[in-house]
C-alpha cells in the first residue's frame, strides 16, 4: 500500500512532468503560449549559445520564440527529476538545429500547481 507521502510525490511528479511538456511542445512548435504555461510570471533565463551568455528575464526566452520558425530537428527526454517539497529541479537534454544542451530548470510549486522559475542551460 503506498502512503500519502509517496502518492503525492508521485502526483508531484506528474505535475513536474506536464510543465517541463509544455516546455518541450513550445519549443518545439514555437508556440509562446504553450511555453508560456510552464513558466511562473517572474522566471529567469541564464545560459550559454556557443560562448555567448544569455541571461534575461522569461519573456526574452518567449520574444525568441515567437520570432523564429519552429526548428527542423528537435528532440527531448528528461534525464532526472529531484523533488523537496515545493520546490524541484529537472534535468534534461534537449537537441534541436543549433545542437544539444543539457537544461537545469528550477520549479516552484503554488498551490497545486508547479511552474518554472528558472532554466538554465549549456551545450553538452
Amino acid at each position: 500500500m503506498m502512503t500519502q507521502e509517496q502518492i503525492d510525490i508521485s502526483s508531484d511528479d506528474r505535475s513536474i512532468r506536464e510543465a517541463i511538456d509544455k516546455y518541450a511542445r513550445g519549443m518545439e512548435t514555437a508556440n509562446v503560449e504553450t511555453m508560456r504555461g510552464a513558466f511562473h510570471d517572474l522566471a529567469i533565463l541564464c545560459g550559454y549559445l556557443g560562448d555567448e551568455l544569455i541571461a534575461a528575464p522569461i519573456q526574452g526566452l518567449f520574444d525568441w520564440v515567437g520570432s523564429n520558425p519552429p526548428p527542423e530537428e528537435f528532440s527531448f527526454s528528461i534525464v532526472a527529476i529531484e523533488i523537496t517539497g515545493r520546490v524541484a529541479t529537472a534535468k534534461a537534454r534537449e537537441t534541436d538545429t543549433h545542437g544539444t544542451v543539457i537544461d537545469h530548470f528550477h520549479l516552484l510549486k503554488e498551490g497545486d500547481d508547479w511552474g518554472i522559475v528558472s532554466k538554465l542551460w549549456d551545450s553538452e
